[in-house]
């Protein structure tokens, strides 16, 4: 009864669901690559050492990326229904049947998901090592091992990170009275939305990547420099992604100021609605930390002299490969988290809509929120690249500043803006072709 309840629930947010799949099997499929360059040098006495360590550097803080960017999602997916579990909790059902259907519901949704991103993952391992290959840094006669420890990693790692999304998700809404969420909405104010335990996460994950980003300065001028560096502006851009909700305070002044009726509109609207801003910016800050800190960790790299058969000017070819396939995945990250948001928002247009707003202004509201959004993760993700980029560029050319094209920096920053606008406006037109009428009762 309990698994045809959760199937059914699954298939009525199929959109939901479906997103939060789509992340899942990306996450899984890049975990598994790397996996699968781990299991190789486990397996095989040639090369061992660096098959060994380059999975062990960039994969070790590319699980903390794929963790976060599983949990975001599902835990959107599942902040989206908090009005249908407390309906559900209204007629009888009980904190710990929420919470085991929530995890049943999850569970359907990954596995398959997390499946399905096996093979392709394989597949991005096997070009990662040729990329090795051809670079004379791992030798022609090494094959690809994909067995055990490869599934373990890159399934293990999803599974667990979708589950814990759901068992601390769930908590909220199986434990709030029901009274009380189907009520209110989930807007929160700045203040509201940071709640101790995401205060004390986001706090130590500033620390801790604070704390990698002095240690690099330490360190020894050569290939690991980045096992600290690299893992610093994720740790940063993790824990600012946390505490983004703070970040949205300005708003209110902006919401009071005289800048038209819609800046005013959309300003009102992310600070009274500062966890599911925070949610938005969330994955658009992680993705601005690492493509910044990353591409320009490997630029100031190749501006450095190298002698003839280096080691880290034949790793860049591959250094640049990786870092498009993370860049990749948090765009995905980004594209489903604003595409659910936005579809969650129908009854508010539709009431925007009955109060006698234009589609053409609600879209413009969207418009300037989404800016707003962009605007504030590009200065915090810039931040967070700062700190994985001053350290290691103080190392290796002794200035602080990055070396690398201003172009780069504002390709970043124009993916970033393209990147919400092309998520959230289409969804948004699509959501307004609902009557009015219709949205105030939709689902």
């Amino acid at each position: 009864m309990k698994w045809k309840l959760a199937f059914a629930t699954v298939r009525a947010h199929r959109a939901s669901y479906l997103a939060s799949a789509a992340v899942m099997a990306s996450g899984t499929a890049l975990l598994t690559a790397f996996a699968s360059l781990l299991e190789t040098g486990l397996a095989t006495g040639r090369d061992s050492g660096f098959l060994i360590m380059l999975p062990a550097i960039l994969g070790g803080w590319t699980v903390a990326i794929v963790a976060f960017g599983v949990i975001s999602t599902v835990s959107l997916t599942i902040q989206h229904r908090e009005q249908e579990l407390a309906l559900l909790r209204s007629i009888a059902a009980t904190p710990r049947q929420i919470r085991q259907n929530i995890v049943l519901e999850t569970a359907i949704t990954a596995v398959p998901a997390v499946a399905a991103g096996l093979l392709p993952g394989v597949g991005l391992g096997a070009l990662v090592l040729e990329r090795l290959v051809d670079g004379g840094l791992v030798d022609a006669g090494t094959r690809l091992a994909a067995g055990e420890v490869c599934v373990a990693i890159g399934a293990g790692t999803s599974l667990l990170a979708a589950l814990a999304a759901a068992l601390i998700s769930s908590r909220r809404a199986a434990t709030i009275p029901p009274v009380r969420a189907l009520a209110a909405a989930s807007a929160a104010t700045p203040a509201q939305a940071l709640t101790r335990g995401r205060v004390l996460a986001g706090a130590v994950l500033l620390v801790v990547g604070l704390s990698l980003s002095a240690g690099t300065l330490f360190m020894e001028n050569g290939p690991l420099l980045s096992s600290t560096a690299g893992p610093a502006g994720v740790a940063v851009a993790v824990g600012l992604a946390l505490l983004s909700p703070a970040a949205f305070f300005p708003a209110r002044w902006l919401s009071e100021a005289r800048l038209g009726a819609t800046t005013r509109l959309a300003a009102r609207n992310v600070h009274a609605r500062a966890k599911h801003s925070g949610s938005v910016a969330s994955p658009l800050i992680l993705l601005v930390g690492i493509a910044g800190g990353t591409l320009y960790m490997q630029t100031t790299e190749d501006s450095v002299p190298h002698a003839a058969g280096d080691v880290s000017s034949q790793l860049a070819p591959v250094n640049y490969l990786v870092v498009a396939m993370i860049i990749a995945f948090t765009a995905i990250v980004v594209v489903n988290t604003l595409i659910a948001a936005t579809r969650r928002r129908r009854r508010e247009f539709g009431l925007l809509r009955l109060s006698a707003a234009t589609r053409g202004q609600v879209l413009a509201t969207v418009a300037v929120e989404g800016a707003m959004t962009a605007v504030l993760a590009l200065v915090l993700g810039t931040v967070a690249a700062a700190a994985t980029t001053v350290p290691y560029s103080l190392v290796k050319t002794g200035s602080p500043i990055a070396t690398g094209p201003g172009w780069m920096y504002a390709a970043i920053a124009g993916g970033a803006l393209l990147l919400v606008m092309a998520a959230a406006i289409p969804t948004a037109v699509g959501a307004l072709r609902t009557r009015p009428v219709e949205a105030l009762t939709a689902a």
